[in-house]
């Protein structure tokens, strides 16, 4: 009987991480969560602890490479708000961070200074569509100042069973106004299975994008 009872629970948590594995900063309570974004921007790494299923806690490694800085940096994300329906899902998110960001970059008075980020992220899924829109900030003393908005459009092209290989198909759009190309399209196909995802992307300027994530 205790055998089945666990059997159970692990079934349970892997069902929570699978339902909670789309790029979502917070996991099911006691799980840990390692993330890894890179495209033409930005190379990130982040680990995430979420002692509840509202909060996590996390370390953030990011380097910008055409501005050619690294960002170390502690986080925290909450999550505000969960809307369950019979077949879908919706999350609210607020996220920030606070770090030391280190240059060599010769234009750059100042080596290490301070940094602050802030983040509100919204999606919205069912087995078949997922839409997401992310807002966040970046502010170092003088360095960098960034905005970045960022929306999905997901496709599933068929409905997979619990354990078989789950794909979507999405399409992106980022915007940075300071930037000269403000407005980036980005085709994705993301890969799931289990506790692990895969997204291969390329974007109009041809550059690719290659995020992955783990949860335990």
């Amino acid at each position: 009987m205790k055998k089945a009872i666990k059997v159970i629970k692990l079934f349970f948590l892997l069902s929570l991480c699978i339902n909670n594995l789309n790029a979502r900063p917070v996991s099911y309570s006691g799980g840990w969560t390692i993330m890894s974004y890179n495209d033409y921007f930005r190379n990130t790494l982040l680990t995430h602890y979420s002692p509840t299923s509202k909060t996590s806690y996390g370390y953030m490694i990011q380097y910008w490479r055409n501005r050619e800085y690294w960002i170390n940096a502690f986080n925290v994300n909450y999550l505000a708000k969960r809307i369950n329906r019979k077949h879908s899902q919706a999350n609210f998110y607020i996220k920030g961070g606070l770090g030391l960001l280190n240059t060599s970059y010769k234009d750059y008075n100042n080596k290490n200074e301070l940094v602050s980020y802030g983040e509100f992220a919204f999606d919205w899924e069912t087995r078949r569509y997922f839409t997401s829109y992310a807002a966040n900030f970046m502010k170092s003393e003088s360095v960098d100042s960034t905005f970045m908005q960022k929306t999905r459009l997901g496709f599933a092209p068929y409905i997979a069973g619990y354990g078989a290989l789950h794909t979507w198909l999405m399409y992106e759009l980022q915007n940075m106004p300071e930037y000269d190309d403000a407005l980036i399209s980005n085709f994705v196909l993301r890969l799931f299975k289990y506790t692990n995802l895969l997204e291969l992307g390329i974007d109009q300027n041809k550059n690719t994008t290659i995020n992955f994530i783990k949860r335990f």
